[in-house]
């Protein structure tokens, strides 16, 4: 099971890195910036992306628009996770493709709860 997190934040990059290893026995790949998290989706086509909305270079929305447009990663579960709560970006979040919205700080349990769902959705494999 691969998880991209395009994460700006290096803490958070780390925290979830642990989390996903050691709890979900996931192989985990970082990216700091947008474009980066774009390429990667596009070059490692994850099982799914865990996505900041606030990036450097190019937004999360763009990127989930530009992922969830091209044949190749549309079908990849995209989860934002973001310090923003406000309802117009979950709702934007979610007309764009979005499998889920966690909103920081987060729970290890419920986020890894959250991906085994949007899995679910896409009948991929559950995290461990």
């Amino acid at each position: 099971m691969k998880v991209l997190v395009v994460e700006d934040d290096r803490s958070i990059q780390m925290v979830l890195e642990l989390v996903l290893t050691r709890m979900a026995k996931c192989e985990v790949l970082c990216a700091s910036e947008g474009p980066q998290g774009l390429a990667m989706a596009l070059e490692h086509k994850p099982d799914v992306m865990l996505l900041d909305l606030m990036l450097p270079g190019m937004d999360g929305f763009e990127i989930c628009q530009k992922t969830k447009a091209n044949p190749s990663t549309r079908h990849i579960p995209i989860i934002f996770l973001t310090a923003q709560p406000q309802p117009a970006a979950i709702a934007k979040a979610m007309a764009l493709g979005a499998a889920g919205y966690i909103i920081k700080p987060f729970d290890p349990v419920k986020l890894i709860e959250q991906i085994n769902e949007a899995l679910d959705r896409v009948q991929s494999p559950r995290l461990g």
